[in-house]
């Protein structure tokens, strides 16, 4: 499971969390036909990810809704 933001910002479109055994993975897309992140950061755990989206992109709470995990970071995607 994992959360996504829609901002709509110059540079930061969307931004997914990715709930992964390693940690939180943070994606930023830059725009609306981003088929990838071009920023991919990893955060300990999804309180943290969440505030750092919230410092740097402005991300509010009410703004997260649930979504399915991106396939990028999956291992089966690992193993092509």
């Amino acid at each position: 499971m994992g959360y996504e933001a829609v901002l709509n910002l110059p540079g930061a479109y969307r931004v997914s969390l990715e709930e992964r055994h390693e940690g939180v993975y943070v994606n930023v897309f830059e725009s609306p036909t981003s088929t990838e992140p071009y920023i991919d950061t990893l955060q300990a755990d999804l309180e943290m990810a969440k505030h750092a989206c919230k410092l740097d992109y402005g991300v509010e709470d009410h703004q997260w809704r649930k979504t399915p995990n991106e396939p990028w970071h999956a291992p089966e995607a690992n193993e092509r």
